[in-house]
């Protein structure tokens, strides 16, 4: 029946297929179906959890085949789909607002420019209905009647072989096109979503139209060459003493920028924690060595039927060779390709045996020869070999004595101790992080379950009792943290912005410095003279160069495509020093040799160009813009820590 359908419809890529197991996502993923709470709410618009969940799943199932996703990747894909349905959210308000709608004229023009994706939607329809007729088939020759019934009732550009536009077109004007299920959500999905889409961003971008004038200018600017001498006095040689810089100076440069900078873009909080890495004991060593010849007493047992390859695939834990039975490489390779401890076993195999468990820095291996290739001394240059992997970690058991530890650690601090005491009782440290986004990591840690959940507790969840959180965890740490400080997104912060305050004045004072300095040595730079290579030149901390580049090049001491250099290059006169600067990366005086202008043609040519790559792209900047602006200034109230602890 699957041969004859086959041959009569060409189309059917996979017919009859078996039913998708999704499954759940982990069960300690699964959220408490008890909350009545939306999984966000963006305005007055909810977001439910069915519909959420629903994404999560497809996107699991299509993108990456239902393969295992880590804490982390779970974590990061319920954070962009919940993106997507606030951006969704936003868009309706928006295409309500300017009343945006899909005319029928404009759908059907959709249908016409996107026919590759609406057949792919009619095949999976189709393939649904076969799969309904086999289940509902009474007998084989019940199924050829109905299957051949209904392949013959689709429409011609579906069954033939080679796609036929023409006819697609002239289908999609027949009411029968939007009889199917397939047609209603895609027409849906392109009335509410696809086309206003695209007249909102038509709407915003209406007004990104540079002028000839604006275009003559920006052309001009970029294809003009200087040949310039440059002289800097880089930062880097005039070093200042950063004690110079205190609390004081860095808050009065705070206060003076109080209108329009040092905001928090997302909220942030900072913690100290205790942590201790998640290593194996000689114990777990053991254990797993023990496992290990468990293995191979079984695979040289003369009674036992498991072959060598079956146990790779079972029980290898490197995912490279275990599905291919363990074997390392379809070719003899020789000295050098394997670590010492296994190389020095594999070298030494005759063909068809298999070792005792080797230990090296990857954990136990147990090897087995497919041959070797000797030279004429006898001595074996290549093997071919096979292994079963098994990774040496921490056990459940090391994992909950370290658990234990902090544990005891959380409940001393809640009985009125002091974190650092008890932490230094155990020989541990508590550190302190850098400032956390919300959606970021501690950086010594990792991702790790749990800390967002406690640092930003859910307004419909109890409030915590401790201020230590519980222990969390990832395959590499555990730890408990304690949040020390936070500010919200739309604040003003010192403590967030102290270092690069301090920092940046650092850097003007070295340049002041360096620009005095500079200027005590004008006379020299300008007696320079590049041309005379009899005569060379060095001053002391300063670095003398030539350069032929645009104001959108790189020039030293400006750095790359710098804003300050078009306006210190504009105001310099040909053959004549700049008085020093203060630039990117130090103090620069410029000399402008000669100057080179672009050809009319050539001016021409590049606006035209420019005004047409400006709309085009201009549009889209335009329109990201406007939908990052909607998107930060939109409250939204996410509940994802109502159903998944991250």
């Amino acid at each position: 029946m699957l041969t004859w359908i086959n041959e009569k419809a060409k189309w059917v890529i996979v017919i009859f297929a078996a039913g998708i197991a999704i499954g759940l996502l982990a069960m300690d993923r699964v959220p408490n179906q008890g909350h009545s709470y939306p999984i966000g709410v963006v305005n007055d618009t909810k977001i439910s959890y069915t519909d959420f969940d629903s994404r999560v799943k497809m996107i699991v199932q299509n993108q990456y085949q239902n393969q295992h996703l880590d804490d982390e990747q779970y974590s990061q894909l319920r954070s962009q789909v919940f993106s997507s349905f606030v951006r969704q959210a936003l868009f309706a308000e928006q295409f309500e607002k300017a009343e945006l709608s899909a005319s029928v004229a404009e759908l059907k023009n959709e249908f016409k420019r996107n026919s590759d994706a609406v057949r792919a939607r009619l095949v999976q329809e189709a393939q649904a209905r076969l799969y309904a007729i086999q289940q509902q088939a009474t007998s084989q020759e019940d199924l050829m009647q109905r299957s051949q019934a209904y392949i013959a009732s689709l429409p011609k550009f579906l069954t033939d072989t080679t796609f036929n536009k023409a006819d697609y077109d002239a289908w999609i004007e027949t009411p029968a096109a939007y009889r199917w299920s397939a047609m209603l959500m895609l027409e849906d999905e392109m009335k509410n979503n696809t086309i206003p889409a695209r007249q909102l961003q038509a709407l915003v971008s209406a007004s990104v139209h540079p002028t000839s004038l604006e275009a003559k200018w920006a052309v001009e600017r970029r294809m003009t060459d200087y040949e310039l001498q440059v002289a800097v006095a880089p930062n880097s040689a005039f070093v200042v003493d950063s004690n110079s810089v205190d609390s004081v100076v860095v808050s009065g440069y705070f206060k003076a920028h109080t209108l329009d900078s040092f905001f928090v873009q997302k909220d942030v909080a900072q913690f100290q924690y205790v942590s201790i890495p998640v290593e194996a004991t000689a114990g777990d060593d053991a254990s797993i060595r023990e496992y290990a010849m468990t293995l191979y007493y079984q695979l040289t047992d003369s009674s036992s039927t498991t072959t060598f390859e079956d146990m790779a695939r079972v029980s290898s834990e490197d995912p490279g060779s275990a599905e291919k039975g363990g074997v390392l490489s379809d070719d003899f390779v020789g000295r050098g390709t394997y670590v010492k401890p296994f190389e020095d076993v594999a070298f030494a195999l005759d063909s068809g045996k298999i070792s005792e468990p080797v230990r090296s820095q990857f954990g136990y291996h147990i090897i087995k020869s497919y041959g070797n290739v000797k030279n004429d001394k006898g001595e074996v240059e290549k093997v071919k070999v096979g292994h079963i992997l098994l990774t040496v970690t921490a056990s459940s058991n090391t994992i909950d004595s370290l658990e234990k530890i902090l544990t005891n650690i959380k409940k001393d601090v809640d009985a009125g101790s002091d974190l650092v005491t008890e932490a230094k009782a155990r020989g541990l440290e508590v550190k302190v992080s850098e400032w956390v986004p919300r959606d970021g990591n501690i950086a010594s840690l990792g991702y790790i379950r749990g800390l967002a959940a406690f640092a930003w507790p859910n307004e419909n969840l109890p409030d915590e009792e401790s201020e230590i959180s519980s222990v969390l965890k990832n395959n590499k740490w555990v730890a408990i943290a304690k949040k020390v400080g936070s500010f919200k997104a739309g604040e003003r912060s010192l403590p967030l912005y102290y270092n690069d305050i301090k920092e940046s004045i650092l850097k003007q004072k070295a340049g002041k410095a360096a620009e005095i300095y500079l200027n005590s040595v004008a006379a020299q730079v300008k007696a320079w003279n590049p041309t005379d290579t009899a005569a060379k030149t060095e001053i002391e901390k300063v670095e003398l160069e030539t350069k032929n580049s645009s104001v959108d090049g790189f020039v030293p001491g400006f750095g790359y495509g710098n804003a300050q250099l078009g306006k210190v290059i504009g105001k310099a006169k040909v053959g004549e020093w700049t008085a020093p600067v203060v630039a990117e990366n130090g103090a620069v005086m410029l000399k402008v040799v000669s100057k080179k202008t672009p050809k009319v043609e050539e001016v021409e040519d590049a606006i035209k160009q420019d005004i047409d790559n400006a709309y085009r792209f201009g549009m889209m900047t335009a329109f990201n813009d406007f939908v990052t602006n909607l998107e930060a200034s939109t409250p939204v109230k996410s509940n994802l820590d109502l159903y998944y602890r991250d």
